[in-house]
This record gives C-alpha cells, structure tokens and sequence, in this order.
C-alpha cells in the first residue's frame, strides 16, 4: 500500500524486531507461492502488518531461505500460514488497483511507468483475484465509489477516507469467529482510514501543483499550494480520534505471537509516522531510508 504502517525499529526488542523481519521476508516469499515471482515486488510494511493481524498465530516457525533483494543472503523468514496467504493475495490485489488509480492522476511518464507495472503485475493479478474474491469485489465497489466521489468534487473528509477503510475493513471478512471478525474490521477500518488521511496530506502539494483531485483542498482550502496550521491540527485531531479506536479495538484482540510487535506498530509507528507526514518531513526520511537501504523496504 503506502508504507505508513511500520514499526518504530528504536523502542523495539531485539527478537521483535528479528521476528517482524522474519514476518515480512514470509509475506514476501508467500506472494511468490501464491501469485508469482513479480507479486514479491508489492511486499510491504502495510500488508506484513495485516498478515500479523489475521495470523493470531501461537507458534512461531522459521527456516533460513534466500532473498531476492539480496541473493547471495540467506535469511530468517516465517513458515507462514493461511492469513499470510490471505495476506498475500490482498497485498497484490491493493498494489494493482493503486496503479490503475495512477493512470488517471499522473502526468505521461509517470501514466507509462504504471501501465508497464500493471502489465507486469496482471498475471498476479489474476491469480490473487481468484484466491481472495470477496475482498477484490469489495475493494472494486469501493473504489468505484471513491472515484465517484472524486468526480463530485466531494468535500467530505470522512466520506471519502470511509470507502478506503471499507476496503481494509473487508480483509477480515474471512474470519470464522464473529467476535474476533468485528474486532479485526474495526482494526483494519481505522488504520484505512488514518492511511487515507495520511496519503493526502502527503500528497497534497503535489496534487494541487498536478490539479489532480484532493478531499484536503475542498474541505480546507489552501494557500500558496499548502494547508494552514488550523487545518493541519483539525487533520490531527481526527487521525487521533480514529487512533483511539484503533486501540480500543486492539486491546479486545488475541494476536499471539504477534501481539508486542502489532503494539509497537499500531501505538508507537503509526503516530509517528503520522507525526512526520503532518510535519512535511516524512518524504524526505523516506528518501534518505531508500538512499541508504540501497531501495530496500527492509
């Protein structure tokens, strides 16, 4: 998705932050199971998180294989299970509808690039559309209405972020307990929500520059191409209002292994990111971690 989702590596332990990395190379090697060598390349911190929501997994199994981004490593990644399988198809099926939402904000170059991402995509792209039905018809009706939305010119903050969240709301649908079911929706609508929020904040001064459509322009307005500081606190105080309930619901949950890490990113990564993104100074962290981390996620 959008990489907002993560943890904060500095208040994690040790063997958390080894079983995240175990966690995230497992996603990584199930979308390579499930949907094919190219689906690996929509891995991401968003979609390890959801794959440790839907586990609830009491054991914790690993074994030592390559990487692609490092083929000469080997590393720690988790054995897996059916939520990161679910996890995986949901990731690919998120990726390619956010390339096909490219198309028609982007300028050409940026329009050719997506297409050829999508092009190389589609046959994961079909495969995980086969295995997670339930959920691409609900992110495709969503969507659908999104876009609707946006070509109403919609003013409505919360209108608009509610179709995203429907979306990741969707990812528990699978679930066969009908408590845990209601915990994980309530989970996954507020973390898409805040995710929504977050995009367009960050992408707002591009998206007036490119005069592509943003919920932030036509609910707050703006000068010189940016929010005012009132507007930036109204955004902040909402995001905090759907925090709360995203923890509310998460104290409710039974994650397994997965709990102090799911803590740290949800309590801990998740404001901070939000943090950055409010401040204007997320790009340039995520510019500097690509530089660093050679464009390496992880």
């Amino acid at each position: 998705m959008y990489g907002y989702v993560r943890p904060l590596k500095g208040e994690m332990k040790v063997r958390e932050y080894q079983q995240f990395r175990a966690a995230y190379c497992g996603l990584c090697h199930c979308l390579k199971d499930r949907c094919g060598l190219a689906a690996r390349f929509v891995v991401n911190f968003d979609c390890t998180c959801m794959a440790m929501l839907l586990s609830a997994s009491e054991c914790f199994e690993s074994s030592c294989r390559r990487c692609i981004a490092k083929p000469f490593c080997r590393r720690d990644s988790y054995r897996g299970d059916a939520a990161f399988g679910a996890a995986a198809d949901f990731s690919v099926i998120l990726a390619y509808f956010k390339l096909k939402d490219s198309l028609q904000d982007d300028r050409f170059f940026a329009r050719v690039r997506s297409r050829l991402l999508m092009l190389l995509l589609n046959g994961a792209y079909k495969k995980a559309k086969n295995n997670a039905p339930a959920f691409h018809s609900a992110a495709e009706k969503n969507l659908l209405a999104l876009s609707e939305l946006e070509r109403k010119s919609c003013a409505s903050m919360d209108a608009s972020a509610d179709c995203f969240a429907r979306i990741l709301a969707a990812a528990a649908e699978e679930e066969k307990n009908p408590q845990r079911k209601r915990i994980l929706e309530q989970i996954f609508y507020h973390i898409g929500r805040i995710v929504y929020i977050l995009d367009a904040v960050d992408d707002f001064e591009d998206d007036i520059k490119n005069e592509n459509y943003n919920v932030l322009s036509y609910r707050f307005g703006y000068t010189d191409g940016k929010l005012s500081e009132a507007s930036i606190e109204e955004i902040a105080l909402t995001l905090e209002l759907s925090e709360d309930r995203l923890y509310t619901a998460f104290e409710l949950l039974d994650a397994g292994i997965w709990t102090s890490i799911l803590r740290n990113i949800l309590f801990e990564g998740l404001p901070a990111v939000s943090t950055l993104v409010l401040n204007g100074e997320w790009r340039n962290m995520r510019k500097k971690q690509r530089e660093k981390m050679n464009g390496a996620d992880i």
